[in-house]
């Protein structure tokens, strides 16, 4: 049976766009509601799979939806729909408990895609009370070798056990990312949210407000209470990625936070209670930090309570094939293209080469290698002198250091300008369609008109 989905709007036409868009997959059985209060009453009675709910209403709107939503269910997943430049305003209803949004205009697959993900990774309501195994291969742990077993092993044990801390340690790109999120999945506590904070990605002074939330008045810019991300991951996961680089005088608060998971924000004088796991992960050194007294002994003590180093790809090279096809399935969804093979001679380079920057730098040689794809064969480039990015392809120079995004921007004016502007024959060269042409210019801001 399809799942049901209910779409909130104030505006009749935006919800039989949606409703329309969605029947068409053939995925899904919808409704549609104008007034987000006739909707949490048919949910009291009769709940469905996922809801996509409008930010801005008249009356009640996204966030005080969310909220409502939330108190009566925990788990049903939520996307809030908002126009571009209003992002911010969305991150306040992701901290209100919805799931996932998307802006307006509505790009049809990308919301099948998530609607799709976010049914298939909610748990049945009627298991949540006895579930005791879930499955966790779809969280992306490829491979056959010992070591990566260790891992599935690792996940297995330490998420059968409740709120029990973890430390993933390794190298850059091993994916302790990937592992953090198959402990949450396959725990009882998938059923609420996973939230991850980059402590190396957020300036020091600001890093314990994001983590333990401020009231209002605590500061200059303080004109509104903030829940911290700790509030927000209650009930769920709290995974601290470069766990490293988190200033010490901030180290002994977390301390102090996980020895009885209490908290005080910023400018409040009550303590409030929490229960939640936290997963770490840096690839840094912990104990040498500590030996040099960059890191407390006692929050390394605390946090390591169950560890596992993740290897990198030059000790797993029998499972690099395996990995490379799982990250060619994923680029073949995301620039919807045929999914290609990967020969002998493809298999052979992918091996030969040490791989520094592992499994994220094969994603990224993997991702680029599909935008230049043309054939059933994906065309590998030779590694072994360089960093493992082609610098050219079919006479289209490609500089180092670009994102994914830049290199896909940069192909397709290219292309263009090759076929002199035809969009039939640039989408005929690039294997996608029309309409995937036409998204992708879209959303990369390329403007040229039609031939």
């Amino acid at each position: 049976m399809n799942p049901t989905v209910f779409i909130i709007d104030d505006e009749a036409d935006q919800v039989a766009l949606v409703t329309a868009q969605l029947e068409r997959a053939r995925r899904f059985v919808t409704k549609g509601f104008t007034r987000a209060e006739d909707a949490l009453d048919e949910i009291r009675a009769d709940p469905p799979d996922a809801v996509v709910c409008d930010l801005t209403m008249p009356g009640m709107d996204g966030i005080a939806f969310t909220e409502r939503l939330r108190a009566l269910d925990r788990t049903l997943p939520i996307i809030i729909v908002t126009t571009r430049g209003m992002e911010g305003d969305a991150e306040l209803a992701l901290e209100a408990g919805a799931t996932d949004f998307v802006t307006k205009p509505i790009e049809p697959k990308a919301l099948e895609t998530r609607l799709r993900r976010a049914v298939e990774e909610t748990p049945a309501r009627e298991l949540l009370s006895t579930v005791t195994e879930i499955k966790f291969d779809r969280h992306g742990i490829v491979g056959s070798h010992p070591l990566v077993q260790q891992v599935r092993e690792f996940v297995d044990q330490v998420a059968s056990v409740p709120q029990v801390m973890a430390l993933l340690l390794g190298e850059s790109g091993t994916g302790k990312n990937m592992v953090a999120r198959a402990i949450h999945g396959a725990s009882l506590q998938s059923a609420f949210r996973f939230v991850e904070v980059n402590c190396a990605a957020i300036p020091g002074t600001l890093l314990e407000a994001e983590l333990f939330g401020y009231e209002k008045g605590a500061f200059t810019d303080a004109r509104q209470s903030k829940k911290g991300l700790v509030e927000v991951a209650d009930g769920g996961t709290l995974f601290l990625d470069e766990i490293g680089s988190m200033p010490l005088e901030l180290q002994a608060k977390l301390l102090t936070f996980l020895e009885g998971r209490v908290f005080r924000r910023i400018g409040s004088t009550s303590e409030q209670r929490v229960s939640l796991r936290v997963i770490a992960a840096t690839n840094v050194d912990l104990a040498g930090e500590v030996r040099a007294g960059r890191f407390r002994e006692d929050l390394y003590y605390r946090l390591n309570v169950a560890s596992q180093v993740l290897p990198p790809l030059r000790l797993i090279k029998s499972d690099i094939p395996a990995i490379a096809r799982h990250f060619v399935k994923r680029a073949a969804e995301y620039f919807a293209k045929p999914m290609p093979e990967i020969d002998s001679e493809g298999s052979r380079r992918l091996q030969g080469y040490d791989w520094p920057g592992n499994a994220r730098e094969l994603r990224n040689v993997i991702e680029r290698s599909m935008i230049f794809s043309r054939s059933p064969v994906l065309q590998i480039p030779e590694l072994s002198g360089g960093p493992g990015r082609p610098e050219e392809h079919n006479n289209i120079p490609v500089p180092r250091g670009l994102t994914l995004d830049e290199v896909e921007r940069m192909y397709i004016e290219a292309t263009l300008r090759e076929v002199g502007g035809s969009i039939n024959e640039a989408a005929r060269q690039l294997g996608v369609s029309r309409k995937v042409l036409w998204q992708r210019r879209k959303r990369h801001g390329i403007i040229q008109d039609a031939a």
